[in-house]
């Protein structure tokens, strides 16, 4: 029980009401603060561009390729990035990691043929006659 009024302050009844009136209008307290997830704009369609660099970043990205890393690294969607990884697997750019199952796709990129790309890549490199520098120009005094 709350404290009791002396004698001399005994509250009317528009104040009883008032009190109840305000105590109403609080607001109450929310037990969860509940956050809103980021909405994900992934692309559903794989550009030319965009092939390409799919193309040239999978081999650097590690030895666990999955498709949800691929879909987090790439902005595609989830069945895109099978899509993706299917094809270079059938390619030969990626192996399977163990055991396969038709849930969860793990792979790792092969060796051999990365290997064989740096070395025809630093050939057509040497091929290429490299542009002479010009000579600094002359300071003015």
């Amino acid at each position: 029980m709350g404290k009791q009024p002396t004698q001399g302050q005994k509250k009317t009844k528009d104040q009883i009401s008032k009190a109840a009136s305000q105590r109403s209008k609080q607001t109450k307290k929310k037990w969860t603060k509940g956050r809103a997830k980021d909405k994900l704009n992934n692309a559903v369609f794989l550009d030319n561009t965009s092939y390409k660099q799919i193309e040239t970043q999978l081999p650097k990205m590690g030895a666990l390729i999955t498709v949800s890393t691929v879909s987090d690294k790439f902005k595609v969607n989830g069945s895109l990035a099978r899509r993706c990884i299917r094809h270079f697997a059938k390619s030969g750019l990626l192996v399977p990691a163990g055991d396969q199952n038709s849930k969860q796709y793990i792979f790792t990129v092969n060796a051999q043929v990365v290997a064989a790309q740096k070395a025809a890549a630093a050939a057509a490199a040497a091929d290429k006659p490299q542009a002479q520098k010009k000579a600094p120009a002359p300071k003015k005094q």
